[in-house]
């Protein structure tokens, strides 16, 4: 499994599917890696749930630009958890 530091994906390739960047190296356990986008709501528990399981966990909200420019908060989250913690969480994700 292949790691772009510019986009925090692990991917199977040889380049990033988002950036399309060549130069990755191999990801490591403790990568923090994006697993995927969950709505604001959602967002502030699954964090809350996961660190109590011991799964660290970072949100960077996502959304679009209008509710930026207006201070308003954004709609959802990008998760992003240690790459080897992401394949539980991806699961947690897409039961929502």
């Amino acid at each position: 499994m292949n790691f772009c530091e510019g986009c925090n994906i692990a991917c199977e390739g040889e380049r990033c599917p988002k950036c399309g960047r060549k130069k990755l190296r191999a990801v490591t356990d403790d990568d923090f890696c994006l697993v995927g986008k969950v709505e604001r709501l959602f967002g502030d528990s699954l964090k809350e749930n996961l660190e109590s399981e011991g799964i660290d966990c970072v949100l960077m909200p996502y959304g679009s630009g209008v509710n930026a420019k207006f201070a308003l908060p954004l709609e959802s989250y990008l998760v992003y958890v240690r790459y080897k913690h992401s394949d539980k969480v991806r699961r947690i994700i897409e039961k929502i």
